[in-house]
């Protein structure tokens, strides 16, 4: 019984996914400039907001500082606590970027955390985001992973092309 309320529950978020709802990426429109560092000043995080991190090709990452909240009754899984970061891709390349190919992992006392999907919060992970990042544009979305209700050690990272590239460091600390 319960395996077949969690697939009910996979495949309603999956729709509302796909449909859309909850959708809260925004590209952000900016004058052309032809260096990944000048992409990376548009972003609304500054260094010292969050960490920044290259993904090649002229396309950074910046990571704001993890957020704890509560997630709703919608959210899924359900968990009593999640910790959320936001990302904003700056692509300072000459090719569209999309984000939907980042692999985004933490680890929660050692082992691999959950994502959490809050669509009511705006917490829809990398797969909510169908959108490609033109040159010189920039894009925003956030990430959640499930955590203990205690505080605890977490790491976060991305691999830029699925399971086979290598994995870059977000985040390691306590939450």
């Amino acid at each position: 019984m319960l395996i077949a309320r969690l697939a009910v529950a996979a495949c309603a978020l999956l729709v509302l996914v796909g449909c859309g709802i909850g959708h809260s990426t925004e590209a952000v429109q900016s004058k052309p400039t032809s260096t990944p560092t000048a992409a990376a000043e548009r972003s609304d995080y500054r260094a010292s907001d969050g960490m920044r991190k290259s993904l090649g090709d002229g396309v950074l990452l910046t990571v704001s500082p993890p957020k704890s909240f509560t997630p709703t009754d919608t959210a899924y899984p359900r968990v009593p606590r999640a910790v959320a970061f936001e990302m904003v891709v700056d692509n300072g390349s000459t090719v569209p970027f999309r984000p939907a190919q980042l692999t985004f992992v933490a680890l929660v006392e050692g082992r691999q955390a959950e994502q959490v999907i809050d669509s009511t919060q705006g917490y829809i992970g990398v797969s909510g985001t169908t959108d490609e990042v033109p040159p010189d544009e920039s894009l925003r979305f956030a990430v959640a992973f499930a955590v203990p209700e205690h505080t605890c050690a977490v790491q976060v990272s991305v691999r830029p092309d699925g399971a086979d590239s290598v994995a870059i460091g977000l985040y390691d600390g306590a939450v």
